[in-house]
């Protein structure tokens, strides 16, 4: 994958955890929906893209 498609996708995920953050706020998921998301970001930062980059 090229440079732009994982800012793109780094960006989408960034977007993500920040919705989640809002609706957690807001209430609007509870806390098990909120640390899965977290944890599915984290790996999605630190495992996948890592990957797609090579």
């Amino acid at each position: 994958m090229n440079s732009k498609n994982i800012k793109i996708l780094g960006y989408a995920g960034l977007i993500i955890l920040l919705l989640n953050l809002v609706l957690f706020a807001l209430r609007i998921i509870n806390g098990t929906i909120f640390w899965a998301v977290i944890v599915i970001g984290a790996i999605f930062a630190y495992v996948i893209l890592p990957r797609l980059k090579k």
